[in-house]
């Protein structure tokens, strides 16, 4: 039996799931989300360990770890990927990657169709990710990137032409400007669906393709060592931006960029 474990808290909800595969055919043994504004740090790994205890198990059983790795709160997925990366190599496992937009689409995995995540990229800012979702799965359309709202919106109104389920924790702040842009192709989810869970976690982690990607790592362990994981931001820190207006220019901070690659 191989065991692996998911997790984000990239927003101020962690979700943490548990799965088992067993001849080829995975199960979700466990999973827990919950709110924690301003709390990951204190909360992520009780809740790791409380869930696996729960289910019997111990950290040694574990073959695999999956991490949200944004875009998302910069704090929160410091925490989350550092959190992992710890536990990861501390285990001597393999560490892969998942989009944290993407956890929240895959609520919508029996929903056909369309659907839009925001995520809160704060400083007025959205993270917007179009998803084709139906029969048990969902495919990313878009890339990882930050925009302003009604930016967004328009070119989303501009280029689609059906129903658009809308889910993720901007809609806490820019619903309105979305439903009123988009019209009758936009359905707001309800609130409850905007975030990640245990399962959504895991089924996110098992369908990410971006390497390191745990089908990957499965297969070939050394393929997925913790040290190559790095989290996506698809801009600047605060402290980068301060730093870019004092002397113009940036150093390669070593974290994945808008297309995925190291910036």
């Amino acid at each position: 039996m191989t065991y692996v474990l998911a997790f984000d808290a990239a927003t101020e909800h962690v979700a943490i799931g548990l799965a088992s595969i067993d001849g080829g055919r995975r199960s979700l043994v466990a999973g827990v989300d919950f709110s924690a504004p301003r709390a990951a740090l204190g909360r992520l790994l009780p809740g790791v360990q409380a869930l696996l205890a729960g289910a019997g198990l111990a950290p040694s059983d574990l073959s695999a770890v999956a991490v949200g790795r944004g875009p998302g709160s910069f704090t929160g997925v410091r925490i989350a990927v550092a959190t992992a990366k710890g536990l990861a190599h501390g285990l001597g496992v393999p560490l892969a990657g998942l989009g944290t937009l993407d956890a929240v689409a895959w609520r919508f995995r029996d929903t056909t169709g369309l659907v839009g995540v925001l995520g809160d990229a704060m400083r007025g800012e959205v993270y917007p990710c179009l998803f084709r979702c139906g029969e048990g799965a969902c495919e990313r359309l878009d890339e990882y990137r930050v925009s302003k709202p009604a930016a967004a919106a328009e070119a989303w109104a501009a280029t689609l032409d059906e129903p658009t389920m809308l889910a993720g924790n901007g809609l806490l702040k820019y619903a309105e400007l979305f439903h009123a842009t988009l019209g009758r192709r936009a359905t707001i989810a309800p609130e409850e669906l905007w975030t990640p869970t245990g399962a959504s976690v895991i089924d996110a982690a098992f369908a990410e393709r971006d390497l390191p990607s745990l089908p990957g790592a499965l297969a070939d362990p050394r393929s997925a060592p913790p040290g190559l994981l790095l989290p996506v931001y698809t801009r600047l820190s605060d402290a980068e931006e301060a730093e870019s207006r004092r002397v113009g220019d940036v150093p390669s901070t070593g974290v994945a960029g808008p297309d995925g690659g190291a910036r």
